[in-house]
């Protein structure tokens, strides 16, 4: 279970830092994103945005195979549960409730060109399917964080 934590925080500490970057053609179009925020706020938010992860991930490498200090589980615990509260927040409450005009229209232009899988309720933001992957990767990586934290790994 630590091994596949830790491969799988490193991997969403990776993909939380790149992906607001790159240009991936119909996943993920950094550019748009770029384009309607701005690069310099983009690029701030991607440095304040990897230092929760890092920690994680660091703390899962350096700790592997290793004895953990108390403190490191339940940073591990408290953290995947923050990042899954948010992506809940900034992505599945509109989606299902709606959301204000300047969150439609700031979304549907980063995201325009993504490939989406749910289906759309009127025009409500939607999760395009990379970011339904990386939800999919912190409901994972928060079920590991709950098992190391009270398990008995």
């Amino acid at each position: 279970m630590v091994t596949l934590f830790t491969c799988l925080i490193t991997l969403q500490f990776a993909l939380i830092v790149s992906h607001d970057l790159v240009d991936i053609p119909g996943w993920v179009h950094g550019s748009q994103v770029q384009a309607v925020i701005g690069r310099r706020k983009v690029w701030l938010a991607t440095l304040i945005n990897a230092i929760f992860p890092g920690t994680a991930a660091g703390f899962a490498i350096y700790f592997w195979g290793r004895p953990k200090p108390w403190f490191v589980p339940n940073y591990w615990l408290v953290y995947c549960a923050i990042t899954l509260l948010s992506a809940i927040a900034m992505w599945y409450i509109p989606y299902l409730r709606g959301a204000s005009e300047r969150q439609k229209r700031e979304y549907g232009s980063m995201y325009a060109g993504t490939r989406h899988i749910l289906p759309a309720r009127g025009d409500n933001p939607r999760p395009n399917l990379f970011h339904i992957g990386l939800h999919v990767l912190f409901v994972a990586n928060f079920c590991l964080a709950w098992g190391l934290r009270f398990g008995r790994a």
